[in-house]
């Protein structure tokens, strides 16, 4: 695994660390595991959005040759 760093406000480094204290996990395994639910969420929108865009662009098409 690579080391990132990045910036956080207080805050939700306070929210992090109760979090992780309450749960005994660690802060790493918890911010990957955010991103990645993250990611995945993001994922099906992006495969959504293309399935709807082709969708669109066949119906177009089809109203096209008629």
């Amino acid at each position: 695994m690579r080391v990132i760093t990045f910036k956080v406000n207080e805050e939700l480094l306070q929210q992090l660390d109760l979090y992780c204290l309450n749960n005994r996990k660690e802060r790493s395994e918890v911010i990957r595991e955010a991103i990645r639910l993250y990611l995945n969420h993001r994922k099906g929108r992006v495969y959504r959005k293309a399935a709807k865009i082709e969708e669109n662009l066949q119906n177009e098409t089809f109203t096209r040759e008629l």
